[in-house]
């Protein structure tokens, strides 16, 4: 369809049979502006406020609450706030709420730092991966839950100094959050005045408090609280058919709405603005240049009243963070927001200004099949608890409209939720954590899914080939080592052999480089003409930093030339370099080798030749993913060698090893994915040296 084709009733979109009246409000009467009220005014209208004193009285009363309440009733920052002003910080302690996202620990942060009048990093802080804001003096405590987890691995197995520790967004059920319920769940036999209160947006709090519970003599040691977060009414629309194309109809949905609103300001389509749910970071890049180009070609005039914003994780925490910073003193001047994000938005953050929702119904979510020992990224459908999540995004401030791009027999079919966690992925860092902790028997430690024989098991035999863990499964040294890093075990073991192949700056630049999308800006043109000229500039600059190894040599050569030069970002554009993934990749390797300094001396190649340091880079890299191996076989295609699955390098022209690699009889990679030709594409590939697996890991390849 083009962006005309929505004209709000011609057919094209349905009403939902169950859209909720819940809260209906006239669309066309004065809306009260929630976020231009002062502070207090705003906490006293939360939703929470009202359930305060019962939150008290349970957290007093109870070992544990559970509180089911929607993104934006205010529990994320005002439970915490409760707590330290009726005393549960005093004496010494402290209470830390848990987010899945660092993203979330860092906005919750800011705002109630805000709501105290304080300075960030005093009496309320954030610790995530590569950044901690606080202080001897903090109170509240903003973390991601992996954060939680490291801290009772290596310093208090017992969490001694809280008194009170909030699990929010507990129904995303990440390893790490069914990880930290069962140690709480552990702790609690030792520290009978430990509080908990687990938050959830959805209605499985009674599978929480029975978690608990079935560890008690008592008969309860909890209660639920339910809180209503929904202020305004959301109408739901699907589609009649479905679409051919989620992005292309997800950017034309959003410029219909935009266009419909200039014509009628004060119709049922409103000024707020509208956040755009798809499944990927490539996806939200691509929608974004799409929406970019139709306005400049098309519509001029509008161009220069909407801003296009970008949110997913990757992301570095300030370009994420502009999406949550409006100057409310400047509504008048204030650009129309059109916002493209994945899952993020779903839950743990509240965007702020949105009326307007569209959901693709998409999400990618990983996957691990330990028969073939990939790991994947799929676009899936999303659940229907999910669903019900974006929408909730709309319905803040006024009545809001939630557009679904699939038919409303196809919500009817999605699962009621989205499977765990621990069913779905590799259970490597979840089996290294636990050991770490001191669990020795891994079935019998409490959680609220038990995975599958088989994910355990190749856990297991993954740490054992890594030397994490010995014949009778115990932590080695060089396991509880690996344990310590924020990092994944493969990645942990690479960059501890970089110690002693001494070119660890190196190494911690390329296992940074692996924590962002690309370091490269893929050539755009808006002619044919103009296409091909670009793909040859960029071929031209590309070949400066190339390496005929592949990817990871090349992201250390690139990564050395910014130390040297200190590109700016109109040099970086020159030589088609994502500055942004440039500036995250110095500060996360600059955080890993603080991590690093623990274990040994850090070093440098320096002067090393080009051959020598391919060799000590690659050998690094394959201490960590040597699972990761292909063969190039007499029909041209490489197969896995364990296990013999086809495999294709991926096509992308970001891919080193594709445009400029050599056809290596043994290739390395750390990502796969499904490919858009069919089968399964590798990204992040070198050739390597067959030997250095028989050197590296014996007990894996003998």
């Amino acid at each position: 369809m083009s962006a005309s084709t929505y004209t709000g009733n011609d057919g094209f979109w349905k009403p939902s049979s169950t859209t909720s009246a819940r809260n209906k409000t006239d669309s066309n009467a004065p809306v009260f502006n929630f976020s231009s009220a002062p502070l207090a005014q705003q906490r006293l209208l939360l939703p929470i406020h009202k359930h305060k004193r019962q939150i008290l009285y349970s957290v007093e009363n109870f070992g544990v609450v559970v509180i089911v309440g929607e993104t934006a009733c205010g529990k994320s920052t005002q439970i915490p706030h409760y707590l330290m002003s009726n005393g549960w910080c005093d004496n010494g302690f402290q209470i830390v709420c848990t987010q899945p996202r660092r993203i979330a620990a860092q906005t919750l942060a800011a705002r109630v730092t805000k709501e105290v009048g304080r300075t960030l990093g005093t009496t309320v802080g954030y610790t995530v991966r590569f950044d901690n804001k606080t202080s001897e003096n903090t109170k509240i405590i903003y973390v991601t839950d992996g954060i939680l987890l490291r801290e009772a691995t290596l310093t208090d197995p017992l969490l001694s100094r809280y008194s009170v520790v909030m699990v929010d967004e507990a129904h995303e059920r990440n390893l790490n959050t069914d990880a930290l319920l069962g140690l709480l769940k552990k702790i609690r036999r030792k520290r009978q005045d430990l509080r908990i209160i687990v938050c959830s947006a959805t209605i499985d709090a009674q599978a929480f408090l029975d978690f608990f519970n079935a560890a008690e003599t008592t008969l309860n040691i909890g209660t639920i609280i339910s809180v209503d977060g929904r202020q305004h009414a959301v109408d739901v629309l699907y589609l009649d058919k479905p679409t051919s194309n989620y992005l292309r109809s997800t950017v034309e949905t959003a410029l219909s709405i935009c266009k419909l609103s200039s014509k009628n300001p004060k119709g049922v389509n409103g000024e707020g603005d509208i956040l755009c749910f798809l499944p990927s970071g490539e996806d939200v890049d691509e929608a974004i240049r799409m929406a970019q180009e139709v306005v400049d070609s098309q519509d001029p005039t509008l161009a220069n009243h909407l801003v296009f914003l970008p949110l997913y994780s990757k992301l570095p925490f300030n370009m994420q963070a502009r999406v949550f910073q409006i100057d409310e003193r400047d509504k008048h001047k204030t650009k129309r927001r059109i916002i493209f994000s994945t899952n993020i938005a779903e839950t743990s953050v509240t965007v702020p200004r949105i009326t307007h929702v569209i959901d693709s119904g998409l999400v990618k979510l990983p996957y691990f099949d330990p028969k073939t020992d990939f790991e994947r990224l799929i676009v899936v459908p999303s659940s229907q608890a999910s669903a019900k999540q974006r929408a909730g995004r709309a319905g803040r401030l006024q009545a809001g409209q939630c557009y679904r791009l699939y038919t409303e027999n196809f919500f009817l079919k999605l699962e009621k939720a989205t499977p765990p966690e621990i069913l779905r992925t590799n259970l490597s860092s979840f089996i290294l954590t636990l050991k770490a902790l001191g669990v020795d028997n891994i079935l019998g430690f409490d959680v609220m899914d038990l995975p599958g024989v088989d994910s355990l098991s190749h856990g297991l035999e993954s740490l054992y080939a890594l030397g994490a863990i010995d014949d009778d499964t115990n932590l080695t040294v060089l396991g509880m080592d690996m344990s310590s890093f924020p990092t994944e075990p493969r990645v942990s073991r690479m960059l501890l052999e970089s110690l002693r192949e001494e070119c660890s700056v190196e190494v911690a630049g390329v296992c940074a480089a692996l924590q962002v999308r690309s370091l490269f800006l893929t050539p755009r043109g808006g002619s044919s003409a103009g296409r091909q000229q670009q793909q040859l500039d960029y071929e031209s600059a590309i070949s400066e930093f190339a390496d005929s190894s592949g990817d990871h040599v090349t992201y250390a050569n690139v990564i050395s030339h910014q130390d040297d030069r200190r590109m700016d970002r109109e040099e970086c554009s020159e030589r088609f370099l994502d500055y942004v993934a440039i500036r995250r990749i110095s500060e996360v390797r600059d955080q890993l080798l603080r991590f690093l300094k623990k274990f040994g001396r850090i070093r440098s190649l320096g002067m090393a030749t080009v051959d020598e340091k391919r060799k000590v880079i690659l050998k690094c890299l394959t201490s960590g993913f040597f699972f990761n191996v292909a063969k190039l076989h007499n029909d041209g295609k490489y197969y896995t060698i364990r296990g013999t699955n086809h495999i294709l390098v991926s096509p992308s022209s970001s891919s080193i090893f594709h445009t400029h690699g050599s056809h290596a009889e043994y290739i390395i990679f750390c990502e796969t994915h499904d490919g858009s030709r069919g089968g399964m594409e590798l990204k992040n590939v070198s050739a390597i040296d067959p030997r250095w697996l028989r050197e590296l890991a014996p007990h894996y390849w003998n």
